[in-house]
């Protein structure tokens, strides 16, 4: 009987070391997997972010483009006011200026509603470095660039409607409804650039704070996995302790009554 239970405490002695090797080695696969996926999703974020700052750049030197041909077509509408609108070599610099104007916004139009993209992109970022834990101020500089550039692109977005009376307009009206086309063009692409350019800051923050997130989940998930291997050593070590005894107990003679 002695033997019989010496036996049985060292089988389950045993058995509590393989489950605890296998919980160690579990903990320490789930810690790898976690922070490799941490990386992974973190790399993608980045190289994204990057992409997005390169093409910026380039839509900031578009955009600046417009901005001086609408700063340039301004001036010379600001100069025909003075004008007499009712003589024809003024009312054809008009219609010329017009023609120039308009092409001039659409391409700021369509560089708005690409930068849309951008602006989505800036949301989903934030989301996904709160899923990680991170913290924004409200609102965030990634929502109010994103809300900055939707409104510039709203405002850039001229109904044809629009065009076709500036278009239909007496000439006495003509110079005036010009002006005050230029003046919301100029004040949309100063609103675009504004969001822009709080964009690529935006995007340069969310990379220190993709990498500051990374770091710190990575720090967290080694600290648990050493946790829990602290933890299952010390009960291995009572399972150790077990097969000792066990052992013992079953090689110990047993004592005979006299």
């Amino acid at each position: 009987m002695r033997r019989l239970l010496g036996t049985g405490a060292t089988v389950l002695g045993a058995l509590g070391v393989l489950v605890c090797a296998a919980a160690i080695g579990g903990g320490w696969w789930t810690a790898v997997r976690t922070t490799d996926r941490t990386d992974r999703v973190a790399s993608r974020l980045n190289h994204g972010l990057s992409e997005a700052d390169v093409r910026l750049e380039r839509v900031e030197t578009r955009l600046a483009t417009i901005r001086a041909d609408l700063a340039e077509v301004r001036g010379e509408a600001e100069r025909l006011m003075a004008e007499n609108p009712e003589l024809p070599q003024v009312r054809a610099a008009i219609e010329r200026l017009l023609d120039r104007l308009l092409p001039t916004i659409d391409r700021a139009a369509a560089l708005a509603d690409s930068l849309r993209a951008v602006a989505a992109g800036l949301r989903a970022v934030e989301d996904v470095v709160v899923q990680l834990g991170g913290e924004f101020d409200q609102p965030s500089r990634a929502r109010t660039a994103a809300d900055t550039i939707d409104r510039a692109a709203e405002v850039l977005n001229v109904p044809q409607s629009r065009i076709d009376a500036v278009k239909s307009a007496a000439a006495v009206r003509l110079t005036r409804e010009l002006i005050e086309l230029v003046r919301e063009a100029v004040a949309g692409s100063e609103r675009l650039a504004e969001g822009l350019a709080d964009a690529r800051r935006e995007i340069t923050g969310a990379h220190e704070r993709v990498e500051q997130r990374r770091v710190q989940v990575v720090f967290w998930v080694r600290v648990a996995a050493v946790a829990h291997t602290l933890v299952w050593v010390w009960i291995g070590l009572g399972q150790v302790c077990l097969v000792g005894w066990g052992r013992r107990f079953a090689k110990r003679a047993p004592v005979r009554s006299a």
